[in-house]
Order: structure tokens, then C-alpha cells, then sequence
């Protein structure tokens, strides 16, 4: 009696003979496998994976046709990663070198014995699995890596501008402080705050950043009112971002009730989306800041009437580096968007955007409280 295993995958038969390629596929079939599909040619193996993938070929290396199952997987394998394991009557040592130099994952002589064919399927599938999740992590790190490069580049690019500021405004305040009004001497402090301000939030988004790639992304939730929390960092960006033209027209609904988010994760959503509307909106332009709150969940939307984004970057806006051909020499990181992205996503809320070129973009946040949160996750449980 066949005992069916509890692993099913699907399996192409490419065998010329068609009594062994029939006797196999019901075999396989009482064992819990799917068969796709038998063809008896190299032709017939390529166009088979291209009507459907399956997950392993069961591969005759003598074909009908000029060319044999090595040449077939060699062809395969420009195309797609599926394991091969051959299945041939021939165990010569010419034969057996040039089907090892295509690196299968097994390989059968006949007449085959099925126990050793359905060990033979479950230690290919095994093997072909564990590569995808060594794959998987080494692509990875390889895109860690670049991250970490472009970031460091694009970063210490940004650090240059303030950091000069601060050393010309010290060396002027040295060296010409007699010459100086008290007034020039408080405008020349305010820019060295202010550049010191630009250093501190480049380090928050840098720290950020390394946080959430390297898998210890924090999210610690906390009673906070975001209505009253929101309104002091409007305030800190008209008082801070004076010199420049521009208004932000904050208006709120709801009671002031206080939702369990994380504080440190919400002051990263409102300052990277209400900075992006300031430096891409036109001088002189209003932001809109409407924010909405009930017991449950809080909905933030962030408007600007500047310079929008083209339709083409929309589907990977969040992306890292992503910025628009349109931005021209406004500074910046391009990675603003991609911590909003990821903070928002470690509340299980949901962002959208609704953009048009040279009218502007509206940005929709949406979290809920953490104590709904579990309590929703509770009842999935359950």
C-alpha cells in the first residue's frame, strides 16, 4: 500500500518513453504529487515551463529530437531557478560529467525505484527551498549594503551644508564681534541654531533608518493627544521656518482623546510630510494640516498647493532615494516618504496620496490605537 505524503508540488515529466513516463506520473500521483505535464522532448520541456512553472523536473537525459535533458536544463536554468533531477539509463562516466556540470539536484538510473524517485523529489525540493532562503538573504544584505553606502554618501553630503554654516557663522562671531550689532549677533545665533536644528534631524532620520533595516525597528505606543501634540509641532515650524513664506492653516476635529501610538514614530510622519509640503510648495503657499480624532484611531491629512508629482513615481513613491524629476535643487534625502512609510506601517495604519503636477499633493494617514490593535489581533486569534 502507498502511504501519500503531505508535501504536494507540481512536476513536469520529461521522459521519451511513454509506458515509464505514464507508469511515474501515476506513481507521483498517489504519492500527493501534481504532474503538469509529460513531454518527450528538450522543445517540448522549454515551452512546457513557459505555459506553467513547475516546481520540479523529473528529466530523461536520452530525448526524442536533436538535443538531449542536459542540453534542455541547461536551457531551462537561463530562464528559471527550478530543480532537475535525471532520470537515465545510462550511468557512464562521459554522461555522468556532463550532467553533474549542470549541477542537478539528483540524479536516478533506471529502471527507477520509486521509493528512492519520492526521497529523491523530497531532498531536491528541500535543498532547492533552503538556496531561495540563502538567496533571499544574501540579496538582502547586498541591497543593506547599498543602502548603507548611498546613505552614507547622500548623508555626509547633507551634513556639509549646515556644518559650513556653523563654522563661518562661529569664525564671523570670533573675529568680528566688535564690528557687529547685537542684532546681526542674534540673527547669526539664530542660524546656528537652526543649522544645528537641520544636523539633529538628519541624525534622527539616519538613526532611523539603520533601526528599521536592521530588523530592531522600535514601536513603543503610549497614551498621547495628538490633537494638542500636533498643534505644538505646527507652532515649532512657524516659529522655526520664519524666514521663509508660507502658512500653515491647522484645523482639527474630535474630543481630545488620548490613543495609544507611538509619539517618537507620529513627530517622524507629521515633520517629513508637513517639511515635504513646505519645500515643494510655492512661495507664499498654504499647507493645510486636518487631523481627526475618535477613541479609536487617528486620521491626519497634510495638503499642499505647490509643485505635485509626476504620475509615473506615484506607484514607488515610497521607495528609499526615489525623488521626482521635478524637485530640481530642492536639498534633501529622498529618503523622507520611506520613514514615513515604515512608521506608519509599524502602527498597521495605511497612508495615501493623491497628487497632481503643478496643483499640488494631499497625503492621508490613518493610525489606529494600539490597544485596538490587539484587541482586533485577539479576536483573529480566536
Amino acid at each position: 500500500m502507498t502511504v501519500k505524503t503531505h508535501t504536494i508540488a507540481d512536476v513536469l515529466i520529461v521522459e521519451d518513453e511513454l509506458v515509464t513516463a505514464n507508469a511515474l506520473s501515476d506513481v507521483l500521483s498517489d504519492l500527493g504529487f501534481r504532474v503538469l505535464e509529460i513531454v518527450d522532448s528538450s522543445d517540448g520541456a522549454i515551452a512546457s515551463i513557459h505555459r506553467q512553472r513547475p516546481e520540479i523536473i523529473l528529466m530523461d537525459i536520452k530525448l526524442r529530437g536533436s538535443d538531449n535533458g542536459i542540453a534542455a536544463a541547461n536551457e531551462i536554468h537561463k530562464t528559471a531557478s527550478i530543480p532537475i533531477i535525471y532520470l537515465t539509463a545510462f550511468s557512464d562516466p562521459e554522461t555522468l560529467k556532463q550532467a553533474i556540470a549542470s549541477s542537478p539536484y539528483g540524479y536516478l538510473t533506471k529502471p527507477l525505484r520509486y521509493a528512492e524517485v519520492n526521497v529523491a523529489i523530497m531532498l531536491a525540493l528541500k535543498k532547492h527551498q533552503e538556496e531561495q532562503i540563502l538567496q533571499e538573504a544574501l540579496d538582502k544584505e547586498k541591497e543593506l549594503h547599498i543602502l548603507k553606502s548611498r546613505l552614507l554618501a547622500m548623508a555626509s553630503h547633507e551634513f556639509s551644508t549646515p556644518m559650513s554654516v556653523i563654522r563661518l557663522l562661529i569664525w564671523k562671531l570670533q573675529n568680528f564681534e566688535e564690528q557687529l550689532t547685537k542684532e546681526s549677533r542674534a540673527k547669526n545665533l539664530t542660524s546656528i541654531q537652526s543649522a544645528i536644528k537641520d544636523i539633529n534631524w538628519l541624525l534622527e532620520e539616519v538613526r532611523f533608518i539603520a533601526c528599521s533595516e536592521s530588523g530592531k525597528f522600535p514601536f513603543n505606543p503610549e497614551p498621547v493627544d495628538a490633537i494638542t501634540y500636533c498643534q505644538q509641532l505646527v507652532e515649532s515650524f512657524q516659529t522655526e521656518e520664519s524666514g521663509r513664506k508660507y502658512r500653515i492653516k491647522f484645523d482639527s476635529q474630535g474630543l481630545a482623546y488620548k490613543l495609544n501610538i507611538d509619539k517618537k514614530l507620529l513627530w517622524h510622519i507629521f515633520m517629513n510630510l508637513v517639511s515635504n509640503a513646505i519645500k515643494y510648495s510655492y512661495e507664499g503657499g498654504t499647507i493645510d494640516v486636518d487631523l481627526t480624532c475618535d477613541a479609536h484611531q487617528l486620521s491626519l491629512s497634510i495638503s499642499d498647493h505647490g509643485i505635485g508629482i509626476p504620475t509615473e513615481y506615484l506607484n514607488n513613491l515610497f521607495l528609499p532615494f526615489l525623488r521626482a524629476e521635478n524637485v530640481g535643487n530642492i536639498k534633501g534625502l529622498g529618503m523622507g516618504l520611506y520613514i514615513v512609510k515604515q512608521a506608519v506601517e509599524a502602527h498597521n495604519g495605511n497612508i495615501n496620496v493623491e497628487s497632481e503636477v503643478n496643483v499640488g499633493t494631499k497625503f492621508t494617514v490613518v493610525l489606529p490605537s494600539a490597544k485596538d490593535l490587539l484587541e482586533a489581533e485577539l479576536i483573529e486569534k480566536h
